[in-house]
């Protein structure tokens, strides 16, 4: 089942998101930064000395330092390759190049197109595992109409990382309806995502295991 939920990293929370400035740059690396947070990484523009940069931090209190051939230019249209190295602000021997596409750069047939770099960076923090953790949530729930056409909707269960608890939630709200008499009319998506239709006097209601987004570990 696809998620249409899935969990963005936070956006940054400091004094600078009200500058006009740091704004314009948030807004012009747009795609780079949305795709950053999608991983999910929590992204940055850096503001250093009249120097810009995006920053990705990981989970290890190092970070990634994506810029150009020096620093990134107001227009990203002036973008000449991309330039992501991983450093820390507490630890100098943490310093590695992770992608380079700049024109002497290993990845320089890329140039400043931005799925390659994206690729890379997902690729090198997922061996390394320093995303933060994904963890799914699953809810029950059950939705209907009533012989007046009035819309029922109810959350029987969570939202819960836990499958097999809904999984379990699930089974005995579906009971419960049988005993109170109702029929089951339709049956569907096995024991990983089941949904079942009920018919009782005119009223229909389905009760299913839903996806009820992601949150970050």
């Amino acid at each position: 089942m696809s998620n249409d939920l899935a969990q963005m990293a936070p956006m940054p929370n400091h004094g600078n998101v009200n500058d006009p400035l740091w704004r314009k740059l948030w807004n012009a690396y747009e795609p780079v930064i949305t795709a950053l947070r999608r991983i999910p990484l929590v992204t940055d523009v850096e503001i250093s000395g009249g120097m810009f940069g995006i920053t990705a931090q990981l989970t290890d209190g190092s970070h990634l330092w994506i810029s150009s051939v020096e620093e990134l230019p107001l227009d990203p249209k002036e973008v000449e390759g991309w330039h992501v190295r991983r450093g820390h602000e507490d630890n100098p021997t943490i310093d590695e190049m992770i992608y380079n596409s700049t024109v002497d750069g290993e990845h320089s047939d890329h140039g400043n197109n931005l799925v390659p770099l994206v690729q890379a960076i997902a690729r090198f923090v997922t061996e390394r595992a320093l995303a933060p953790k994904v963890i799914d949530l699953f809810s029950v729930q059950l939705d209907g109409v009533t012989k007046n056409h009035q819309r029922v909707s109810k959350l029987v269960q969570g939202p819960s990382p836990d499958r097999n608890a809904a999984i379990k939630e699930y089974g005995e709200a579906t009971n419960e309806l049988t005993q109170r008499g109702w029929h089951c009319i339709h049956t569907q998506g096995g024991f990983d995502w089941p949904l079942t239709i009920w018919e009782l006097n005119a009223e229909i209601v389905s009760v299913y295991v839903a996806d009820a987004g992601q949150i970050l570990d």
